[in-house]
């Protein structure tokens, strides 16, 4: 059973700020054909693509269980998602939806945008804020790219606060992939590490840790799947 959040607890009021930019995150951040990492790829499915993940995130009292899906709808890409936070006894869920664009203007390089939507169970006002992010990826070989964004997150309510990254992705053997990144998300500065398994066809596993390096967050572990597969 939810518990409903209310502005008059301190451990609430956290709650629905985690599960409310959870869900924005969710959407906003994806690291190659998806994933947990906050810095998004200037890369969208291909035509007739669809992709389901899913990943369990925990990190001082605080845990959070992510279900998101997507599909290539002519030139842009659809992505919905629900995320289930809980931190000691109380809980609350958020959902968010994502459009996303992106092209090659370049050899080797690539920009897109991303707009993004959240909102929340059992609380009024139910939506709490959108993300417009431009997205840019730079392929240098085969098995290295880099990623960057700029974003901003547009909250109900709330003052408006930026969301920036900067990433590097290398696969140094074939079904491996390590990816470093550095980014600000709600007021919290992050540095984070992991690696992806393409454990089959259209299917991988990845883990990683960010670590909070300045602001409110928390540092975090994460283990997330990704299933893609055509319609």
């Amino acid at each position: 059973m939810l518990l409903r959040a209310t502005t008059t607890h301190p451990r609430a009021m956290a709650l629905r700020g985690l599960a409310g930019a959870a869900a924005l995150a969710a959407c906003t951040g994806a690291w190659a054909a998806g994933g947990h990492h906050a810095v998004d790829d200037a890369s969208i499915l291909d035509e007739g693509d669809c992709k389901v993940e899913s990943w369990y995130s925990r990190g001082g009292g605080e845990r959070l269980l992510h279900l998101g899906t997507g599909c290539r709808v002519g030139p842009v890409e659809l992505n919905g998602a629900v995320d289930h936070a809980r931190d000691g006894g109380a809980s609350q869920t958020g959902y968010g939806l994502q459009t996303k664009w992106a092209t090659e203007v370049a050899p080797g390089f690539k920009a897109g945008l991303s707009l993004a939507a959240s909102s929340l169970t059992h609380v009024r006002p139910r939506y709490q804020g959108s993300t417009l992010t431009t997205l840019f990826t730079w392929t240098a070989r085969d098995d290295l790219a880099f990623h960057l964004n700029l974003g901003r997150d547009f909250l109900h309510r709330a003052a408006d606060q930026n969301r920036s990254g900067a990433a590097a992705e290398w696969a140094p053997v074939a079904g491996w992939s390590l990816v470093a990144e550095r980014f600000l998300a709600d007021h919290t500065h992050y540095a984070r590490a992991g690696v992806r398994w393409a454990v089959a066809q259209g299917w991988s596993v990845d883990l990683s840790r960010a670590q909070r390096l300045r602001g409110p967050g928390e540092s975090n572990w994460t283990l997330g799947a990704i299933w893609q597969f055509p319609r």
